[in-house]
């Protein structure tokens, strides 16, 4: 019953406020509007360059070649996954401050605490609720901007099968990304603190693991994959399986450690509400 209260709880929250509305358009808008944008962009620079031909200006860009890079579908996905990647990480985080440790600064939990709602029937629900929301949005707006990359351009169509694992590594990667949010979030109570430190310190991290040769058989390969190198000639998918196979797997791991490591710190925090500002 604890566990049926919990959800029912968390589900509220999640659909009775923008939070729910506001995790769809920071992703999928950028589904529908980043393509379009690119292909804007694409006709515009066709025009440049027609006149550019016209009027035989051999010494200026080649305006051409840059119309030529925005004409790619599978390019233009990328970029579009590299945005779910960074801005809407980012709208989700902001947006998700709340029950990523924003309820225990407001003393939020004390009521349900008192009413007999346990730790572990506390978490779950978040554990289960927002990754999976946002992997299923973020699955669905990969192949609604796939979609959209191959019906607008011309050039570089992106297979089915490709389009598809794309979109499942983007959103094991958000889903994972949103997981460690919110348990350092969970066990900080400090989720404004913990945004910006993940946002960037992922950047970071990634930066200086490839500095140090280390870009495959992690979480954070499945963004390199799905930002560009998926959608370049030199990407062969069976020499990529084994480092795309134990990506999603760390991936579901260190979940699963975080929500344990969280629950512990969680059960193991006392809560003094015999005082005029309660302790966590």
């Amino acid at each position: 019953m604890q566990i049926k209260a919990g959800f029912k709880k968390e589900w509220l929250q999640f659909t009775r406020t923008f939070r729910l509305g506001g995790i769809i358009l920071a992703i999928a808008s950028f589904a529908l509007a980043d393509p379009l944008m690119y292909w804007a962009m694409n006709l515009l620079l066709e025009g440049i360059s027609t006149t550019q031909a016209a009027v035989a200006d051999t010494g200026a860009l080649d305006i051409g070649e840059v119309a030529s890079v925005f004409n790619n579908a599978g390019v233009v996905f990328s970029m579009t996954m590299a945005e779910f990647c960074s801005t809407s990480t980012l709208i989700f985080m902001l947006i998700l401050m709340s029950p990523c440790g924003g309820e225990q600064k407001k003393r939020a939990t004390i009521i349900p605490s008192c009413t007999g709602l346990g730790t572990f029937e506390y978490l779950i629900p978040k554990y289960v609720i927002y990754p999976v929301t946002v992997f299923a949005v973020t699955f669905v707006s990969c192949l609604m901007a796939g979609g959209i990359c191959n019906l607008v351009f011309t050039d570089g169509t992106i297979d089915a099968g490709m389009m598809f694992l794309a979109a499942l590594l983007c959103s094991v990667y958000l889903a994972f990304i949103l997981v460690v949010y919110m348990s350092i979030g969970l066990c900080t109570s400090r989720p404004g603190v913990v945004t910006i430190f993940m946002y960037i310190g992922v950047s970071i991290v990634q930066i200086f693991l490839n500095q140090l040769g280390l870009t495959k058989f992690h979480p954070l390969t499945l963004r390199s994959l799905v930002t560009g190198e998926m959608f370049t000639e030199s990407f062969v998918l069976a020499d990529e399986a084994g480092s795309i196979a134990v990506g999603i797997a760390l991936s579901v791991v260190i979940g699963v450690m975080m929500f344990v490591l969280t629950l512990a710190v969680q059960k193991g925090t006392k809560i003094n509400n015999q005082i005029d500002k309660p302790e966590f």
